[in-house]
């Protein structure tokens, strides 16, 4: 019995050393959408590097194939890069609206850029960002520009066509105050760590960044996404839900501080815009925003394996394969 133990001891060891190189490390990653053909396939398998861009000491450690995650209790730190971030580098990062998701996607726009989407055409600072090599559209025709797309990241049109928005570097100062633009500014803050609420009388509602549909897709519990549903007890509210209103944020505090109480809030780390090369079948910043830097991954090194998801086919001739 004591050798059992002993043996159970010697692999419960060994799984978490496993699973701790695959936070900090090494990734692999099976790509499940087309998000970037003709570049990277969806079936793709792909050996990624959690280390170019600075190691990150996980706060968590997930396990394989399911939502189920264990706390390291390690202090949040990032290793030193060996590059920075890149204009047209292929990264990976956590999905900002839940971390359990990873995606793929080409970063578009750095910090400080300018960005705008003109019948289909990206400018950044003003130059055209042309599609990358093997980079589609599936439509025909762009989008009309005076279409305006509820899905868009705070309604600035639609996947072919978008309002210029500045992309937040470290450093930049934003006014609080009650004419302050909520859906902009109140994700930032929460990526940074910083608690936020509307305290009205004895309720009091939390913002979360997480998307209450993906958190039930994940999780399945229906308790957990009424909880985000508009109702006399709910206890979670999101930045851009119909439910937030301009005239409520005089109830906001933002770590236990009313916003009368509160000038400005300078931001403590970079962010990222990305999207996918198939543009009409991707979903990225044009819908959710900005990827923070703490969410950077890293970057896919090669393609290890390959499946065709449709018919479950091998597809050797993608091994190897290195994704640009």
């Amino acid at each position: 019995m004591q050798n059992f133990i002993k043996e159970i001891k010697s692999l419960s060891v060994l799984i978490l050393a496993i699973l701790f190189l695959k936070e900090t490390v090494v990734e692999l990653y099976i790509v499940p959408t087309g998000s970037m053909e003709k570049n990277i396939l969806r079936g793709d398998m792909l050996v990624g590097s959690r280390y170019i861009y600075g190691m990150k000491v996980p706060q968590k450690i997930w396990v394989p194939f399911t939502a189920v995650s264990i706390p390291t209790f390690l202090p949040d730190y990032r290793f030193p890069a060996f590059k920075d971030v890149e204009r047209g580098d292929v990264v990976v990062f956590e999905y900002p609206r839940d971390n359990v998701y990873k995606y793929v996607k080409r970063c578009i726009g750095l910090p400080g850029d300018h960005v705008r989407i003109e019948n289909r055409k990206v400018f950044v600072n003003n130059e055209e960002y042309l599609l990358p090599e093997g980079g589609q559209f599936l439509s025909q025709e762009p989008s009309s520009e005076s279409y305006i797309d509820d899905s868009i990241f705070m309604n600035l049109g639609n996947k072919d066509n978008m309002k210029e928005l500045k992309i937040p570097k470290r450093g930049d100062t934003y006014i609080i105050n009650e004419d302050m633009n909520w859906e902009l500014i109140i994700p930032l803050l929460l990526f940074e760590g910083n608690k936020v609420e509307l305290v009205v009388n004895d309720q009091k509602l939390t913002f979360t960044n997480e998307d209450p549909y993906d958190l039930y897709r994940r999780t399945g519990d229906r308790k957990v996404f009424d909880n985000y549903v508009p109702q006399p007890n709910a206890s979670l509210i999101n930045p851009w839900m119909s439910v937030m209103k301009k005239e409520y944020l005089k109830y906001l505090k933002i770590n236990d501080k009313g916003i009368s109480e509160i000038d400005t809030y300078s931001l403590k780390q970079d962010y990222y815009w990305m999207m996918g090369d198939n543009r009409d079948n991707s979903e990225d910043s044009r819908f959710w925003g900005f990827v923070p830097k703490s969410h950077i991954l890293g970057q896919p090194v090669i393609t290890w394996f390959s499946l065709d998801l449709e018919n479950y086919l091998p597809r050797l001739s993608r091994i190897g394969n290195i994704p640009k």
